[in-house]
C-alpha cells in the first residue's frame, strides 16, 4: 500500500511538471517576459525534491507537501482571475492536490509500517 501512494505522488508530481511546461510553452502569456524565465521560475523549485521522491524518502515527501501548497495557491489564483474555464490552472490544482494528499498518506503509512516492523524485531 505504501508503494501505491508513492507511485501516485510521483505520477501527479510529474503530471504537474508536464502541465506547467505545456502551460508556459503552449498557453497564452505576455510577450514582455521570456518563456525561458517562466520555465525557470516554475520548474526549478520542482527539481529540488525530485531525487528524494524517486527514492521514496519520507522527509522529502514531507517538505514537498509545503511546496505543493505554493502551486495549489497559484492555481487557485489563476482560476479565480480567469474569465472562463482555464484548463492549465485547473490541472495545476488537481495535480498539486493529489501530490499533497498522496505524499501525506505515504508518510503516514510508511511511519506505521516502520513502527510495526520495529515491534516485531
Amino acid at each position: 500500500m505504501v508503494q501505491i501512494y508513492k507511485n501516485i505522488a510521483l505520477a501527479s508530481f510529474f503530471g504537474l511538471m508536464i502541465t506547467l511546461i505545456c502551460w508556459i510553452t503552449l498557453g497564452e502569456h505576455s510577450n514582455n517576459y521570456p518563456t525561458s524565465a517562466f520555465l525557470l521560475i516554475a520548474l526549478v523549485p520542482l527539481l529540488f525534491p525530485l531525487r528524494g521522491l524517486l527514492h521514496g524518502k519520507p522527509y522529502t515527501h514531507a517538505w514537498t507537501t509545503f511546496l505543493m501548497l505554493l502551486y495549489f495557491s497559484h492555481g487557485i489564483g489563476e482560476v479565480y482571475s480567469a474569465e472562463g474555464f482555464s484548463l492549465y490552472p485547473s490541472l495545476e490544482i488537481l495535480f498539486s492536490g493529489i501530490t499533497f494528499i498522496a505524499s501525506i498518506t505515504f508518510i503516514k503509512l510508511n511511519a506505521r509500517m516502520r513502527r510495526n516492523s520495529q515491534k516485531t524485531e
